[in-house]
């Protein structure tokens, strides 16, 4: 048998630009049809509803730009390439380059802070719940931690995380939105909370859920890194741009922190992770899609939810947190046998449920399957 030459294996490997759009439409139109388009079935695949992620994306100009990287696997993203997509970055931020840190997802950031914030025993205060990758890499590693428990509406309580600051405390972290709650304060107030720290307390602001937001007062605070307090804002790829597999995220914050940051950073993003963000960030048909399905598909959601009177925390993710009105273990089993993955338990909220907003055909196999099991309760 004659192996391949380099010419077939390019022809094997050639993406034609049509093709990857027709199936991001189809991606778009639901799973269950991009899926029977590929010759491929979903029967037996169970129903992902538990992981926050974004079930549309990557976008078709990312999926091109890692068809294209394909070729350049061997190589190290160069300084040329980061360099680009960090001004890319700063360009959107309206910021210099200097304040702008990438990261492999925003996870990788948030593990360093965590620490520089855990060095000779730091503290650092954070809401309960709240998502969690900051604090245990943080404990791991020495830090001592003041979880505050969020409020009646199961948003940050501010006040109370301002009266739990020591002459210990190195950080402050605020998921807006929160993760798993999906509630979110509006900008103001943590502007106020983030002046009212200490010199030597540093603000971080984790913005991963923000481009899902409908609610008039709820933005962006990286605008806040050009005063002089310590504030660090950290976005990612890995919602909105549905990149979560790909590992890419970024930090906004003064330059001098951001030099400080990046020497904690463990590793760089990938080859595939920066020619696709960088793609990503100019797809903005593709994500204001995105967006408005998911948005869409979040009001069905919490229609039903009213209509079952089943409680919820005023979701501004791309998730919903609500109360089953049963113990979540009973409630998540029951999902199970129907095939679906819900969230995980986030303690004390012993019958609650963390779901991600799916698809619109996802998103109606969740409502008919909570219907059944709310009916049988």
């Amino acid at each position: 048998m004659v192996a391949p030459t380099a010419t077939v294996y390019r022809r094997r490997m050639s993406v034609n630009r049509r093709d990857l759009l027709r199936l991001s439409a189809l991606l778009l139109a639901g799973p269950n049809l991009a899926l029977r388009a590929a010759g491929a079935s979903m029967q037996a695949q169970p129903l992902i509803l538990c992981w926050n992620e974004n079930p549309y994306g990557p976008s078709p100009m990312a999926r091109l730009a890692v068809s294209h990287a394909v070729a350049a696997g061997c190589r190290y993203p160069s300084d040329e390439e980061m360099d680009g997509l960090r001004r890319a970055l700063a360009r959107k931020e309206g910021v210099d380059s200097a304040h702008i840190v990438t990261g492999t997802g925003s996870g990788e950031l948030l593990c360093a802070l965590g620490l520089l914030a855990a060095r000779d025993g730091g503290e650092i205060v954070a809401a309960a719940p709240t998502y969690a990758e900051l604090t245990e890499y943080a404990r791991g590693r020495g830090a001592q931690l003041k979880l505050v428990p969020v409020d009646g509406e199961l948003r940050h309580d501010l006040p109370a995380m301002q009266a739990a600051l020591s002459a210990r405390t190195r950080a402050v972290y605020i998921c807006n939105p929160n993760n798993p709650t999906g509630t979110a304060l509006p900008a103001a107030a943590i502007r106020d909370f983030i002046a009212a720290l200490p010199a030597g307390v540093t603000a971080i602001v984790d913005e991963a859920y923000m481009d899902f937001v409908t609610a008039d007062t709820v933005g962006s605070v990286a605008d806040v890194v050009d005063g002089g307090a310590r504030v660090v804002v950290l976005r990612t790829f890995s919602k909105i741009h549905g990149m979560a597999g790909l590992r890419c995220g970024y930090a906004i914050t003064r330059p001098d922190i951001a030099q400080e940051l990046a020497a904690a950073r463990m590793t760089s993003p990938n080859m595939f992770a920066v020619r696709a963000a960088r793609a990503s960030l100019d797809d903005h048909e593709f994500l204001g899609q995105c967006r408005s399905r998911i948005i869409t598909s979040r009001t069905r959601l919490l229609t039903e939810l009213r209509r079952l009177n089943l409680r919820y925390a005023e979701p501004q993710g791309n998730f919903v947190f609500f109360d089953t009105g049963m113990p979540l273990e009973r409630f998540t089993a029951a999902m199970l046998e129907r095939n679906i993955l819900v969230g995980r338990l986030f303690p004390p909220y012993q019958s609650w449920c963390r779901i991600t907003v799916g698809t619109e055909p996802e998103t109606t196999a969740f409502l008919q399957a909570l219907r059944a099991v709310t009916a049988a309760a």
